[in-house]
């Protein structure tokens, strides 16, 4: 009897790939890269059973699918994510969406939520990529470079780091983009993270998006997330929890 099909494996979005490659060329990392192999040692999942309610995206290529919780999978999916937040020392108001997963790599020294439903694919040059097999342009990426600097700070300030590496590295080449607001903040062992939003547009589409950078330990951290200027205001709130939620730990 035939085996039915294998579902074809989803391809990066046209800004992943070109942020393999370009912010490569951003003057923070001089040192030639080791090749390594990043091992997770561990995923939590916070889950809440999902009711499909189907609704069709008007200019989509196939109907999206919207899940509506019962109260109780919403009561149960926010226990999980509070006590996920908990094990990762994380603020836990901060963090009141459910359907998050989290990811944490000890060779990389990094943590961090994403929605769940994204799948992790492989990209050449990227540490983690995962991404929405439905919406090409909802996705996370993240970046770990060699750099001589101690801190971002030895960079620049966050407003000008978000305008150089918007600028230089984190939009396709022909796109418009702007930087809408950006921000630091530092956690309990005293990294320091730059944040900013921005917007870019091509011909094919608008992205609304979210980066958030940190040094520590000679590596350079970009982690980028976003969605298209359609869907921003419905995963705005889970794209921001993937940025809030991201740290190191070395």
């Amino acid at each position: 009897r035939d085996s039915p099909p294998r579902p074809s494996r989803p391809a990066p979005s046209h800004d992943t790939m070109f942020a393999t490659t370009a912010v490569r060329s951003f003057t923070i990392a001089r040192a030639p890269r080791a090749t390594t192999t990043s091992r997770r040692s561990s995923t939590t999942t916070a889950r809440a059973r999902k009711h499909p309610v189907t609704s069709t995206t008007p200019d989509a290529s196939w109907d999206t699918v919207a899940f509506a919780p019962t109260r109780r999978d919403a009561l149960v999916g926010f226990a999980a994510l509070v006590a996920s937040a908990r094990a990762l020392d994380m603020d836990a108001p901060a963090l009141a969406i459910s359907g998050m997963n989290v990811v944490k790599d000890t060779r990389e020294g990094y943590q961090f939520l994403y929605p769940v439903g994204w799948q992790e694919i492989q990209v050449d040059g990227q540490a983690a990529v995962y991404k929405d097999i439905i919406e090409p342009l909802e996705s996370a990426a993240l970046n770990v470079y060699p750099t001589q600097r101690e801190s971002v700070a030895d960079i620049g300030t966050a407003e000008e780091v978000a305008n150089t590496l918007v600028g230089k590295a984190l939009t396709a080449p022909g796109a418009q983009a702007k930087v809408l607001k950006a921000s630091e903040r530092k956690d309990d062992a005293g990294h320091l993270y730059y944040a900013f939003e921005f917007v870019t547009k091509t011909k094919s589409y608008e992205r609304h998006a979210l980066t958030v950078v940190t040094i520590t330990q000679g590596k350079f951290y970009t982690l980028t997330t976003g969605s298209s200027e359609k869907r921003w205001g419905k995963i705005k709130d889970r794209l921001q929890a993937t940025v809030d939620s991201f740290q190191v730990y070395y």
